[in-house]
């Protein structure tokens, strides 16, 4: 589904502040895989993420979605395969918007309708029924503005948005890194169950290994801008914490006492 060739990206090019960021990647994903993505700060992930989405051009390599070469593509073309969620819930919402608005907007996406004129009592009853499955009473708060919801509502509530045109691939960059442990682990459990439910390939970056391990199907690891570990069925059912420590060691050559050395 998603088909990475080979691509590198290079910052400041040719002074010294040059950086390979990502270094020849390859990845195949199939329909319906979630893979998590960690790393080391630097290692690549996010910019992996953002190549995909088109937030800038690689320096070689190809990228295809479902077969279609989206390589050159701008970011707001690659929009018609590709959904997101960033780490700060203020991005993925219009803040001075209600709920209701908010979500029409994101259930017509790419149709040039005018906005308040089309939210009809029927829109309302399928939003409601969707806003339901967050479990946190939105339903009952179509008419609320979106400024009004706290973080993890609002970051329920992209997540939401993001999936209600099921889209081809679910991008989810740290989504749940700027939220409380409570908040955060409401929110990851609605990311797992809205992607088995639409079989969605979904691709999340995230700095917790606990996660990285436990979410999804595949776990890929990156350093210094190349894939190092991918691990999915019985080898990642079986997989610790200390152990993914432990076979990052070997890959890298760096000896890890905990996670923190890895993630600093």
């Amino acid at each position: 589904m998603l088909t990475i060739r080979n691509i590198t990206r290079i910052f400041n090019k040719g002074t010294i502040n040059e950086k390979i960021a990502l270094n020849g990647v390859s990845l195949e994903l199939a329909k319906g895989d979630f893979v998590t993505v960690i790393g080391s700060n630097g290692a690549g992930k996010s910019t992996l993420l953002n190549a995909v989405a088109g937030n800038f051009s690689v320096d070689a390599g190809e990228i295809f979605i479902e077969g279609t070469n989206v390589t050159k593509l701008p970011q707001h073309k690659r929009a018609e395969f590709i959904s997101r969620v960033f780490q700060d819930p203020m991005l993925g919402t219009a803040a001075s918007m209600t709920i209701e608005e908010n979500m029409v907007m994101a259930r017509r996406r790419g149709h040039h309708r005018r906005l308040r004129k089309a939210i009809t009592s029927k829109d309302r009853t399928v939003l409601m029924q969707e806003l339901k499955k967050l479990g946190l009473g939105l339903e009952a708060r179509l008419t609320n503005r979106v400024s009004l919801l706290s973080g993890g509502q609002r970051q329920a509530l992209t997540l939401l948005m993001a999936t209600l045109q099921t889209p081809k691939l679910l991008l989810l960059d740290e989504h749940t890194a700027a939220l409380d442990p409570k908040t955060a682990d409401k929110v990851l459990e609605l990311t797992r169950s809205v992607a088995e439910a639409s079989h969605l390939t979904t691709f999340m970056v995230t700095h917790n290994l606990e996660h990285a391990l436990n979410i999804g199907n595949r776990t890929i690891m990156m350093h210094e801008g190349r894939i190092i570990l991918d691990i999915s069925g019985d080898e990642r059912a079986g997989m610790t914490i200390e152990g993914l420590l432990e076979m990052f060691g070997k890959a890298s050559g760096k000896h890890l006492v905990n996670d923190k050395m890895l993630l600093a």
